[in-house]
């Protein structure tokens, strides 16, 4: 089970005539905003990975008040297809994201609904300074785990639909959606980047894992990049903070439920197949963030009580059924 399934399929393209359309942009400050937005670089090649800033070409397709879709084909579809037809194709809608028209249709739509939204993220996007962050993430895992990613391929896209934020199905196609308003974008970039530096670390050392397609790798999966983000910062965020920017009251949920959660996930941890429960089993609970992010953090974290401070190191050589035989956490779930 990859951690957003995904199926290749084969697409032909429709050429379409009429490139560039008149499209309404009235904002005075357009050009100004324009004019920054060209002067993003392409891409960003930092050691072993490589950001492509896709989402700068999505916004120049309105610039000169017109809409180019030449340029939403070349730039954007071409320059990271894997994405469009293995993760937002699959998980979204095919014909939006794997045909040529379909790309066109809601990128021509896009600056014009969100156009307030886009700017205000691409500016704290910009703030953040990415590259620097990046490079204190790779530093950081390097020092902490001994283990550098490798092949990534990552793009910082804007998307008509939420629900991924910073994530992906492989090393070579993950992204980070600055449209996603259920994060913060400052945050999303500075505790989204250990969180994401694990997964890329840790999901090649499946390759043996004979649970490796099962739910229980996806959440040891899970929870072990939000362990190691919380470790990553030494205390200076909270626990609940680390997994997926919880709240101390949505944090209490879990733990009020925590029985509940686990005997309800546990039949379902070595299913095989494309299919996705524990990610159903959230709405089903009325879970306030992803039900098995919360579950794996603590399976890891009993692990670690368990067999010392920097157990962790272990998890990436573990089998994930050793992970949970050896935390002790279905012990110490069935004494509440």
């Amino acid at each position: 089970m990859k951690r957003i399934s995904s199926i290749l399929l084969i697409f032909f393209f429709v050429f379409l005539s009429g490139c560039k359309e008149r499209t309404p942009l009235q904002d005075a400050n357009n050009s100004s905003f324009f004019d920054g937005v060209r002067d993003i670089p392409d891409s960003i090649r930092i050691d072993d990975i490589v950001i492509y800033n896709l989402f700068k070409y999505q916004i120049l397709a309105h610039d000169n008040q017109s809409f180019d879709s030449t340029i939403i084909i070349e730039k954007v579809y071409q320059g990271h297809p894997k994405i469009w037809n293995e993760l937002y194709g699959v998980l979204f809608d095919s014909a939006m994201f794997r045909t040529q028209s379909g790309m066109i249709a809601w990128n021509k739509e896009l600056f014009t609904k969100y156009g307030d939204s886009i700017k205000s993220r691409v500016d704290a996007l910009v703030n953040t300074r990415f590259d620097s962050t990046l490079r204190a993430g790779l530093k950081g895992i390097n020092e902490l785990a001994g283990r550098s990613p490798k092949n990534i391929r990552l793009s910082i896209i804007l998307s008509p639909f939420e629900g991924i934020g910073f994530g992906g199905i492989e090393n070579d196609a993950f992204i980070l959606d600055l449209l996603d308003n259920n994060f913060d974008v400052i945050n999303m970039v500075h505790e989204g980047i250990p969180h994401e530096l694990n997964h890329f670390v840790y999901e090649p050392t499946r390759e043996n894992d004979p649970h490796k397609d099962t739910p229980l790798r996806l959440t040891i999966d899970e929870g072990f990049a939000c362990f190691y983000a919380y470790t990553y910062f030494g205390g200076k965020i909270s626990k609940a903070q680390a997994v997926e920017q919880m709240t101390a009251e949505q944090w209490d949920w879990y733990l009020q439920h925590e029985k509940e959660i686990f005997d309800r996930c546990a039949p379902y941890f070595f299913e095989k197949g494309e299919g996705d429960p524990l990610r159903k089993l959230g709405p089903e609970m009325n879970a306030p963030k992803t039900l098995f992010y919360w579950l794996g953090f603590r399976i890891v974290e009993s692990y670690v009580e368990k067999h010392g401070v920097n157990s962790w190191k272990d998890i990436y050589d573990l089998p994930v059924k050793d992970v949970l035989d050896k935390s002790g956490y279905p012990e110490f779930v069935s004494r509440l």
